[in-house]
């Protein structure tokens, strides 16, 4: 677990992972505002935990956090120690994934005893309290996982990676039910809303929590695979 450990401290230390918690931040914000203004519904729930924390601001930080794991060590050179240490390279992009992941969870850590606080508030009961924090989660890993491979595969992931938030989950797959299917948030969406109840209508998940549960794993073991398989084909430094 050298990579991960050594990737982990790497990530929590620069500035721009630091900078992530201003938009993790507006979470407990937007908790605090609800909570103060008397304003407290299932909605509240399905709005703040599914379209602010899943669909925008986890993927986000796992993108950042994503991009630069493996960005560094490409522009670093530092890759080259990783391919002489006699590791694999499937190992490798696991390793990476796995610290980019759990870097996320940490910094999205305000959000989530944010979201747990709501839910203790609003009464959803425990077991949707543990579907917010299982859904981020699992949508954060995801995302880890997909964005390694994609800053394999691609000189400007960053840029790539926003416009995909942005354009796609942000508002395409959001207000076009044929493509939710297609859409991770969505996924995710349907684990953290699946339990609620007296949900707006547009705000009802279509999918199911345990279909979401399974695409987002395998999800994230398919893009460990194309990162290792990107980087066995990849001409070091």
């Amino acid at each position: 677990m050298t990579v991960t450990t050594i990737t982990i401290r790497a990530l929590l230390l620069r500035r721009r992972s630091l900078a992530l918690l201003l938009p993790v931040g507006a979470v407990p914000f937007f908790v605090l505002l609800s909570v103060l203004r008397g304003d407290v519904t299932p909605d509240t729930q399905a709005i703040i935990v599914g379209r602010l924390l899943v669909s925008t601001v986890a993927p986000l930080v796992a993108l950042v956090l994503a991009v630069t794991a493996i960005g560094d060590e490409r522009e670093g050179g530092t890759i080259v120690y990783l391919a002489t240490a006699r590791l694999s390279r499937l190992r490798i992009a696991a390793e990476k994934t796995l610290a980019a992941a759990v870097c996320a969870i940490v910094l999205l850590s305000p959000a989530l005893v944010a979201v747990t606080y709501l839910g203790v508030h609003l009464g959803v009961g425990g077991d949707n309290i543990a579907r917010a924090l299982a859904g981020t989660v699992l949508i954060s890993t995801a995302y880890a996982a997909v964005f390694i491979a994609v800053g394999l595969l691609l000189r400007r992931a960053l840029i790539a990676g926003i416009v995909y938030i942005l354009i796609w989950e942000g508002s395409i797959a959001t207000v076009a039910p044929s493509a939710e299917r297609f859409s991770l948030t969505a996924w995710g969406r349907a684990i953290t809303d699946g339990g609620l109840y007296g949900l707006e209508s547009d705000l009802v998940p279509t999918l199911s929590a345990p279909s979401g549960a399974i695409v987002l794993v395998l999800t994230t073991i398919a893009a460990v695979l194309i990162a290792g398989w990107r980087l066995g084909r990849m001409d070091l430094p």
